[in-house]
């Protein structure tokens, strides 16, 4: 399952709203994006426009959609907080064009804000469509494995996706009651996976409390469950937990913020006892095993890629592929 985040920049705010009108079909939602960007051209000196800005994007996001608990409180900020205050912590991981100073008033630091709210934009579409990427994974991905095990039970599956679609399959599992050996998904492989590092920990290490949205569904996979990570991925390295971050507040220290709001793609799975193992050449004996989690280190194989998105989609290489077949256990080579 391929699923490439929205993470490169569309050129102008006329690029972006289009995209977005692709995506979001509904009359509320086509007049809303209208609206959005006739904001965006003119970005009145008003405080009220911002406010309407705020209210805009609500067509755009559906709180009955089920997220990661953290993200849904950073939803829940991004649209009930006050819009200056939202824009501002948005405007702070904006680049700045004209290097335009601080973002502490009005007047000249309005056109900062103005650059906050279009990225806050982005960061609710944006989970918008992570969401969505479960939602598929669990109510559509899900009943076609079902079906396809009741018809051939002998069929071993292996689901494989990148960026959002790691996320899509992933959130395939939660649709699955079979567990052990009687699953029929024998291998999954995470491809730079653009969601929580945290989705599968039984325990979150800053709220020992609550659970990964996907805690105890690795069990549903009859073999390993392997996550790439490069810190060459910028998308998911910087971008991931900068959005995620400055949608709420949080008084943690920066370093603790990015563990807090990491993603699957940058440092492998946490806080699950994964087993950690480097990228090897085609032939490489890898530590895979059903029942267990490994985090694959790329930082020597997945590095290529420009800006913003660094090397996000590195992923057509010999020794990704050798990997991805080794989890499924097809290595046998067939002599010609």
């Amino acid at each position: 399952m391929g699923g490439t985040a929205s993470f490169s920049r569309p050129h102008t705010d006329a690029d972006l709203i289009q995209e977005l009108k692709a995506v979001y079909g509904s009359p509320e939602q086509q007049a809303a994006l209208d609206e959005l960007a006739r904001l965006l051209e003119e970005r009145p000196e008003d405080p009220q426009a911002l406010a309407r800005f705020q209210e805009l994007m609500r067509p755009l996001t559906d709180a009955s959609d089920a997220g990661d608990a953290e993200e849904d409180q950073g939803e829940v900020a991004l649209l009930e907080d006050d819009p200056r205050l939202v824009f501002e912590r948005f405007a702070a991981i904006s680049p700045r064009p004209h290097d335009e100073g601080g973002i502490a008033g009005f007047g000249d630091g309005l056109s900062r804000l103005w650059e906050g709210a279009k990225n806050a934009l982005r960061q609710a579409t944006y989970w918008q469509m992570k969401k969505r990427a479960g939602i598929v994974g669990q109510e559509g991905l899900a009943p076609v494995v079902r079906r396809l095990h009741e018809s051939q039970p002998e069929l071993r599956i292996h689901l494989v996706g990148h960026s959002f679609g790691a996320r899509l399959v992933s959130y395939a599992l939660a649709g699955l009651s079979e567990t052990g050996t009687a699953s029929p998904i024998k291998s999954v492989v995470l491809l730079q996976g653009a969601f929580s590092h945290f989705a599968f920990a039984d325990s979150l290490p800053h709220d020992p409390n609550r659970a990964g949205g996907l805690a105890g569904h690795e069990a549903k996979v009859d073999g390993p469950l392997v996550v790439t990570h490069s810190t060459h991925d910028s998308a998911v390295g910087r971008f991931y937990p900068l959005a995620s971050i400055a949608a709420g507040q949080d008084a943690a220290a920066a370093e603790d913020r990015f563990y807090r709001w990491g993603a699957m793609g940058y440092g492998g799975a946490q806080a699950v006892g994964a087993t950690e193992a480097f990228f090897g050449v085609v032939g490489t004996d890898y530590p895979f095993a059903p029942g267990t989690i490994v985090n694959l280190d790329g930082n020597e194989v997945i590095t290529e890629g420009r800006p913003p998105s660094g090397a996000h989609s590195d992923i057509f290489r010999p020794e990704i592929a050798w990997a991805t077949l080794a989890a499924a256990g097809v290595t046998a080579v067939r002599e010609r």
